[in-house]
């Protein structure tokens, strides 16, 4: 009896610590917040990175799919930022690999209802904040 109850509470545990918290969801080991409000591009980054978050990464298309699905109508930042010679470039470092179309030749970019495009940063939109599940 001991030893079921010592597993229960481990399982419990586990589920608790991998979790998202209020007002965000979970997709693959990392949390997403989509906000209601707008702002500017680094502005909106501010926002992210006080929730210890940044404004979102895509790596891969279902996560691309994903976060079409689920922002509903309104545009979000993302975190890609375009630079004078159209190489992009994410918040985490990374080089944008053109795993999917990029419209637009501004700098700060944003998905919109069919996909990824470019604008001036001091454009307000809501953001979509991403950190590693917990």
């Amino acid at each position: 009896l001991t030893y079921v109850f010592v597993s229960f509470t481990v399982l419990a545990f586990r589920s608790t610590q991998d979790s998202c918290p209020d007002d965000w969801i979970g997709f693959r080991n990392k949390c997403y917040y989509f906000s209601e409000e707008e702002g500017d591009w680094n502005s909106s980054r501010h926002n992210c990175v006080t929730q210890r978050a940044d404004l979102t990464v895509i790596d891969t298309e279902k996560e691309m799919e994903f976060l079409i699905r689920h922002k509903c109508s309104s545009d979000h930042w993302i975190g890609l930022e375009m630079t004078e010679n159209q190489t992009g470039r994410w918040v985490n470092g990374t080089i944008f690999n053109k795993l999917f179309p990029l419209r637009g030749n501004e700098k700060c970019a944003y998905l919109d209802d069919v996909g990824a495009a470019t604008a001036r940063c001091y454009t307000e939109r809501k953001w979509i904040c991403r950190r590693k599940m917990h």
